[in-house]
């Protein structure tokens, strides 16, 4: 059996390409004469969906063919393997050879080869291609000088905003750059747009993160600001030059006109001399007529001076010519100019998104496949990968086409390390399989192109051998679907100029028919919306809302029918375009008691009980927020109290306005609370307190929600949540010790976390130095809860062993199960240290499987069944709490930008409609499939910007980024190429998309779609209903009054199977989690409730106020604005006052608070060496003397001593002179030293 190097399956939708995967590997390993030749193998897919499903076929093929009795289909793929597959057209040669094995053979070499992979499964290396891009890069951290516990993140998205945010944060310190930004905001201004320069900034951020602008944007790592500023002014002087140029040459031309005695009014109409006019006037718009054949110049049949104006022609036109081409590039240099200022700022958020990755010891992913492409320019690559401590001899790349093209770069030198040599006989091959009719990923760098090129004359490597096999059978559907998309997507083809997109549907999307006849395809359009006479946006607007009302009426008809036929509720899945359709539907299907499974139904900000927490956290934020009152006292009216209707409970609430009487009235409901107590607590701990208050079963009419934790006798919790935020009620006093561990591990330490991190034990993730109660332990599998410790010597004193038993005994009883090491042993044998550790991982999952119960949560969203919601809520509070030091504020404000990312997991086996964006069902199927608002304008899409061609002398800059528009067809013929290629690749993309909406159907498939015809009849371009009333009037006799058209028996065929609910419940907790046991703490935990606390609290609340004074008559307006943001209450008010009286007034502080000086509070200053320090309090005297005051509360101690003397150096070296300098030290008295 001889297999090609290099093979590339052509694979259409629903071909079987994972089939044909699962077939090349297990021929792979059965022939080869060891056991372990999987671990030679690399897999690589694209989703973690995809990577279990290649792993459990693989698995399960060869666990049905080590049976006694296989199942048929097992017995049909061993003799395919055995018998081999012969050519249906040319049964004289192979399709496929046989592997020159017996059945015998087959059964005996699986066993053998399943008993190995059980032992050895880490080695079972299919992943998904960002999963082994990490393990490289983690392969060779420190040649990239990463720190070895870098944290990698997906939210890039945040961390250019935060980059952005920092950059406009700036202006005011670096003068080029606030000139620069201040500018940019009145061109936008002067341009009628809005202000807001961050939108520009920001998509200017997204080049940088994007891999398709790499090779542009290096052209630009060198260039400085000033530089862009140079160029933009050399450019604006060069529009004005070739302006003038041209209006000069325009009257040179009407000169000539007249100087030949020339009548204007010889020209049909005079348009020839309004044209030249309207240049020499700089009038001229080059939407305009243009004249560049001698036949469009046209003269009257009558003039007396037609031979003249015949003669002069050539030369006019020649003028015109030149004129016209300095348009071209006057309007280039515009086009530039627009985008230059933001992208002036490209150097600036790299450097900024560097700094805060940086400073948070995090890793985009978007910088993963960047990092090792530069490292594979600088040194060998085979050298790089043979780090991983792997040898790859074959590779398996699936879904190639969503590959993208830097992946594929660096994946190149690998494979032709492995292709192009033989190990015992033995040469590496590459199997890549794809379809680039389901390349939809452009954005990221999957482009459809790759994968043409290389199935025509490309082959990137050194082996020639290689071959292009075409799976174009279609297993999935049933033949009616099959031959609906054939017919469609070959009309489809002639929407193509590009010869190679036009090929791809004319000549590869039919698919031959399987056994499964007949089937359901239904076209159908909404009724026409009759528009107004009135054309205002506004009535635009309710033409939309009507629409789609229409839209999702017809959805939920097309489901009820579809239910009549025989089908139920899990057979059925709803395809958008868009997510803001999917949200309209969920909600309309939702209100009519659909079950419904979708992203939108499981989002967290959606659950009626995160939606209440976040209400009164607004509300705690400003209690004249009445909107977010109302909305929670909505939320008691229906949940909690059950004594008055519920318009009455909220009008009672509303008209409460101060903030003691509304706690009073809350009390008669039996809410017991404080909110200016809960202010004063750390953000977890006011979330918690809302959860125990508002969320707890006492308190919601029976219909809370059930409680996962619950705490032991130790005061702890115990919870079957594994959620990665496990510290105790000390957190915040071992968070920085914690990270200082990771940073400086024991050399036994590092050993073993390369082991754990790198390729060991890659199917667990571990954590290092983690927080678990109040303990920091060395390693721990959270999804397993075990914990690895690893001994030194002071282990060993009987005090020591006597700790290490206790903290033992607390984790036991939190559910974790505690290994120990000592240092020697991971030093000398980590290998053996491996091995007990994957019998405890292994010992752990029977364990927890048959302990812990799993769930389900419900999608509703709605109270007492929302808990699921809420724990993940928590978890996010948390986590923002710790790494944020987060208050109610700024999470309010994170929660705005992302709350739409959180979901949870999609439980499996509810009978429920699934509604779900056509991206998300890339490689899924269907019985029903249905498609609504299939009627996407393309030409409203927003577009990418384009990179043209410069010249170096005119720019500075060999390539410019200009807006794509069809203005740039105006900018020369190879802007023209540019512009016309990229319209073909957005429309090469749009019908890519639909192809994988139409090909998900297995049975039946419905279109809605609407006819957007013109008043006069005309079928709109650049619109997706276009291409199926194309379809139906080649097809049948398309009539505008019918709507709806259909081809097929619409009764169900498959074999109907009883819906069974395989979703689980977690079981009710008798017993009520008393909050007060379990806290996160974020200061002075271990005063908590005490006198002192309350004293730290009150000083920590007159600081506050005191950064609101600068002078004493700043003090009324310093307690008003305390009172208007919660911070105090006006019961409060007076204590305050004299709190602050007695500060401002004390005899030692005269001079820190007399009139006439500048007085800075809270004022941060950068030092040379990049450090920011921020005084509570400086007064700058007219003599550049500074008085240096810092509050305090608690016992006085050195280090305030010695912060106040660096504040003081920092200041002195700026110029200045420290005169005089104090603490104050403020709780229930005040205390002040001199220093």
């Amino acid at each position: 059996m001889q297999r090609p190097s290099f093979s590339i399956y052509d694979a259409s939708a629903g071909s079987g390409k994972t089939y044909a995967l699962v077939k090349e590997y297990l021929k792979i390993i059965l022939v080869a004469k060891k056991n372990d030749a999987y671990r030679n193998i690399l897999a690589i897919t694209f989703t973690n969906k995809a990577v279990h499903e290649m792993k459990s076929r693989i698995v399960g093929s060869l666990s049905e063919f080590a049976k006694e009795e296989p199942s048929q289909k097992a017995q049909d793929l061993m003799n395919d393997l055995v018998n081999g597959v012969r050519k249906i057209d040319n049964p004289e040669e192979w399709d496929e050879e046989p592997i020159g094995l017996s059945i015998i053979q087959i059964k005996t070499k699986s066993q053998q080869i399943i008993k190995h992979i059980i032992h050895n499964y880490a080695a079972f290396d299919i992943s998904t291609i960002d999963k082994f891009t990490h393990k490289v890069i983690r392969a060779f951290a420190h040649d990239l000088g990463l720190p070895m516990t870098f944290e990698v993140t997906l939210d890039t998205e945040n961390l250019l905003v935060e980059a952005v945010d920092a950059i406009i944060a700036q202006a005011g310190e670096d003068e080029i750059l606030t000139k620069l930004l201040v500018d940019f905001t009145m061109e936008k201004t002067d341009d009628d747009k809005s202000w807001d320069i961050s939108r520009e900034i920001l998509d200017t951020g997204r080049l940088v993160l994007n891999e398709n602008n790499r090779n542009e944007i290096t052209h630009f790592q060198d260039k400085s600001i000033s530089e862009f500023v140079e160029i933009k002014a050399k450019l604006t002087e060069a529009c004005k030059v070739l302006e003038k140029e041209s209006a000069a040459l325009a009257e040179e031309a009407l000169s000539l006109i007249d100087k030949n005695g020339i009548d204007t009014k010889s020209f049909s109409g005079q348009y020839f001399p309004k044209h030249l006019v309207s240049i020499q006037e700089g009038k001229f718009n080059p939407k305009n007529k243009t004249y560049r054949e001698f036949e469009e110049v046209k003269i009257n049949k009558t003039a007396k001076d037609k031979a003249i104006i015949e003669n002069l022609i050539p030369e006019l036109l020649q003028i015109l010519a030149t004129i016209y081409k300095a348009f071209e590039k006057r309007d280039f240099y515009k086009a530039f100019l627009k985008n230059i200022t933001p992208l002036s700022l490209l150097n600036t958020v790299s450097n900024e998104l560097k700094k805060i990755q940086e400073e948070q010891n995090i890793l985009s992913i978007t910088e993963f496949n960047a990092l090792i492409h530069r490292e594979i320019q600088n040194q060998p690559a085979p050298f790089i990968y043979e780090r991983l401590g792997e040898r790859y001899r074959h590779f398996f790349i699936d879904e190639f086409q969503d590959t993208s093209e830097m992946q594929w770069q660096n994946l190149i030198p690998l494979i032709d390390n492995a292709t192009s040599s033989e190990i015992d006989g033995e040469k590496g091959t590459l199997m890549i399989v794809g379809d680039p009719k389901q390349s939809i990923y452009r954005w990221r760098g999957g482009k459809a192109e790759q994968f043409i090129d290389l199935s025509k004359e490309h082959n990137p490597f050194n082996n020639p051998d290689k071959k292009l096999i075409h799976l174009d059978k279609n297993y999935r559907s049933y033949s009616e679907v099959i031959e609906f998309n054939n017919d469609f997507f070959q009309m489809l083809s002639n929407e193509f100029e590009h010869p190679d997109y036009k090929d791809l549907y004319a000549n590869h999307s039919r698919q031959k028919i399987n056994s499964k006849k007949g089937g359901y395809v239904n076209i159908s359009f909404i009724p026409n919306i009759e528009k107004g006479e009135d054309n205002s946006e506004f009535s635009g607007e309710e033409d939309m809302l009507d629409k789609t009302e229409l839209f999702v009426s017809a959805t939920l008809n097309t489901i009820q029918n579809v239910l009549s036929e025989g089908f139920e509720y899990k057979d059925i899945v709803i395809l958008t375009r868009k997510r803001s359709q999917g949200i309209a539907i969920a909600n309309y299907l939702t209100e009519q008691k659909i079950p419904l499974l979708s992203s939108e139904t499981l989002m967290i900000q959606n659950a009626t009980e995160v939606r209440m927490i976040i209400h009164l956290l607004k509300y705690l934020k400003n209690n004249s927020d009445l909107e977010a009152k109302a909305n929670f006292l909505q939320y008691l009216a229906q949940n909690v109290q059950d004594q008055l209707p519920i318009h009455d409970f909220i009008a009672q609430g509303m008209a409460l306005k101060q903030e003691g009487d509304f706690e009073k009235w809350l009390m008669s409901f039996d809410v017991e609370l404080s909110f200016q107590n809960i202010r004063k607590k750390s953000l977890y701990e006011a979330v918690e307190i809302i959860i125990a208050k508002f969320l707890s079963p006492s308190l919601s009419k029976g219909k809370g929600d059930e409680i996962l934790n619950r705490v032991g006798k130790n005061g702890l919790v115990e919870s079957n949540k594994l959620g990665y935020m496990t510290g105790g009620n000390h957190s915040h006093l071992l968070i920085e010790k914690a990270k200082e561990m990771r940073k400086e591990p024991t050399h036994a330490e590092k050993v073993l976390w390369m082991e754990l991190k790198s390729k060991s034990l890659e199917d667990y993730k571990f954590r290092q130095q983690h927080l678990i109660g109040d303990f920091i332990v060395d390693f721990v599998c959270l999804l397993k809860k075990l914990v690895v410790e690893l001994d030194g010597d002071y282990h060993f004193t009987e005090e020591q062993i006597q700790l290490d038993k206790n903290r033992t005994e607390i984790l036991t009883k939190l559910g974790f199960k505690v290994i120990r090491f000592t240092n020697e042993q991971v030093i000398k044998s980590v290998s053996e240290v491996l091995k007990v550790i994957k019998d405890a991982l292994a010992h752990q999952e029977i364990f927890i499987n048959s302990n812990l119960p799993l769930s389900a949560p419900s999608p509703s969203g709605r109270v007492g069944v929302g808990n699921a919601y809420v724990q993940y809520f928590l978890d996010i509070v948390l986590e923002r709490d710790i790494r944020n030091q987060a208050g109610i504020s700024d999470f309010l404000n994170f929660w705005d930008k992302n709350a739409e990312k959180f979901s949870i997991p999609s439980p499996e086996g509810n009978n429920a409609v699934r509604i779900m964006t056509i991206h998300k069902s890339k490689g899924l199927e269907f019985p029903v499939v249905i498609f609504p608002f299939a009627e996407e304008d393309y030409s409203r899409k927003p577009k990418d910007k384009l990179w043209l061609n410069a010249e170096e002398e005119d720019f500075g800059l060999p390539k410019v980024l200009i807006d794509n528009s069809s203005a740039v067809e105006g900018f020369g013929d190879e802007a023209a190429d540019v512009y016309n290629q990229k319209k073909q690749e957005e429309l090469l993309d749009n019908i890519n998309v639909l192809y994988v909406a139409l090909t998900r159907a297995e049975e039946q498939l419905y279109v809605i779609s609407n006819m957007n015809l013109s008043r006069k009849g005309d079928i709109p371009t650049n619109n997706m209903c276009a291409f199926f009333i194309n379809y139906l009037k080649s097809k049948s006799d398309f009539q505008t009054d019918n709507l709806e058209y259909y081809f097929g028996d619409r009764t169900k065929l498959s074999t109907k199977t009883k819906h069974i609910d395989t979703s689980k419940t977690i079981p009710s907790v008798t017993k009520i989690l008393n909050p007060s046991n379990i806290k996160i703490a974020q200061r002075e935990a271990l005063m908590w409730g005490t006198v002192q606390q309350d004293a730290i609290e009150y000083g920590n609340l007159i600081h506050e106020i005191l950064s609101f004074v600068k002078i004493k008559s700043d003090v009324d307006l310093a307690l008003a604005k305390s009172i208007e943001s919660g911070l105090i209450t006006f019961i409060e008010k007076e204590t305050v006052r004299r709190t602050i009286e007695e500060i401002i007034s004390h005899n030692e502080l005269v001079d820190f608070f007399a009139e006439g000086n500048e007085v800075l509070n809270e004022q941060t200053i950068i030092q040379k060496e990049g450090r920011t320090i921020k005084p509570d309090r400086m007064v700058l005297t007219k003599n550049k003397e500074v008085l240096l005051l810092d509050y305090k509360t608690g016992m006085h101690q050195v280090k305030y001593q010695k912060q106040l003397e660096g504040y003081e150096n920092a200041i002195e070296s700026m110029g200045y002179k420290v005169v005089k300098k104090a603490l104050i030290y403020i709780g229930k008295q005040i205390e002040v030293v001199n220093l």
